[in-house]
Formats: structure tokens, C-alpha cells, sequence
């Protein structure tokens, strides 16, 4: 009790979101890990999941998630699609990389993944 009660109080004196301070988000059907330096899955982003639903033979496309931060959408979207399904991640950011791996080994995805890290902003 003592744990939690710090947790709450770390939660509130610092202003920190609650899914940092616990490490995990709630988002559709999922508990998506998250850390500091990755966006926290927003409910409105579950539209997204529904409209690649709604595509017309949506199930033999290879999906991309560009900017996957914690790889909820990517990790929703397999899961939609099933064993033969091919949905690709990608991220600049190590942080980010690091967990959407996570959550893609926690709900039982394969993966192949690789970071690209770069300073240079090509428009």
C-alpha cells in the first residue's frame, strides 16, 4: 500500500502522466506498455483501427505504421489480420522502438525490427 500510495504522490507532485508513473495504457482491448519519450495511445486513435477495418479486402494488404511509438495501432492491426497478415513499424526514436517491441512480444507477434537513428530531417 505504501508503493502505491508513492506512486500517486509521485503522480500528482510532478505532474506526470499516470500511465508513465504505472508504465502502461489501457488503449481498445489491449494494456500497451509506455514510457516517458512515447506518446501515450489517445482513444481517438482507435478510429484508425476501425477505418483499416472498413478497406475492402483489408486482411491481404501489408499495412505500415509510420512513427509507431509504442506500436499500438501496429500491434491492433496484426492482430486483425491474423497469422498471414504484414504490418510494418517504424521509428526514428530508440525509446519508441524499444516499446513497441515490447508490446509486440507481448501480445505474441512476430517480429523482424531494426531503429534508424538520424539528425538529419529530410522534407
Amino acid at each position: 500500500l505504501g508503493d502505491l500510495e508513492s506512486l500517486w504522490l509521485r503522480h500528482v507532485r510532478d505532474r506526470r502522466p499516470f500511465q508513465y508513473v504505472v508504465g502502461n495504457a489501457h488503449w481498445r482491448d489491449l494494456v500497451v506498455a509506455v514510457r516517458e519519450g512515447v506518446l501515450i495511445p489517445r482513444p481517438e486513435t482507435e478510429a484508425v483501427v476501425d477505418m483499416v477495418a472498413k478497406v475492402q479486402g483489408f486482411e491481404a494488404g501489408w499495412w505500415a505504421d509510420l512513427g509507431t511509438g509504442s506500436g499500438a495501432i501496429a500491434v491492433a492491426v496484426a492482430r486483425m489480420l491474423g497469422p498471414e497478415g504484414r504490418v510494418f513499424a517504424t521509428d526514428v526514436s530508440e525509446v519508441a522502438i524499444d516499446v513497441a517491441r515490447l508490446n509486440v512480444q507481448r501480445y505474441g507477434m512476430q517480429v523482424r525490427s531494426f531503429a534508424i537513428e538520424t539528425d538529419k530531417v529530410f522534407f
